[in-house]
């Protein structure tokens, strides 16, 4: 359990996985990635990328263009990952009561 919170402990991972699968057809460039996920930072986006790619995820193909062209493609693993993501999305839109019912989160930690 501990290793896929580990894996999903950035928001943005989660996001991303379903972002490429629903919007894109498992891959996309840069640049379209990051007008689709509104409210991360090009950093942001670059940071979850690289360790996405790290853990298996996605992998980045670079065209040989001038300005080089990145692309990111999810991977079998990834593919795998996604379902129970998708599963998690489709519930939370089946449950949007449960989920307005919950407490303010403090930012706090422990």
């Amino acid at each position: 359990m501990r290793r896929i919170l580990a894996l999903f402990s950035t928001k943005w991972t989660s996001m991303v996985l379903h972002t490429l699968h629903t919007r894109h057809d498992g891959r996309a460039r840069t640049g379209v990635l990051h007008r689709s996920l509104p409210g991360i930072s090009k950093k942001m986006l670059t940071q979850t990328l690289r360790e996405m790619e790290g853990s298996g995820l996605v992998t980045r193909h670079v065209e040989g263009t001038v300005p080089p062209a990145v692309e990111y493609r999810i991977t079998p693993l990834g593919q795998r990952f996604v379902e129970p993501v998708e599963l998690l999305y489709a519930w939370s839109r089946a449950n949007p009561d449960a989920l307005d019912s919950l407490g303010a989160r403090s930012n706090t930690r422990r």
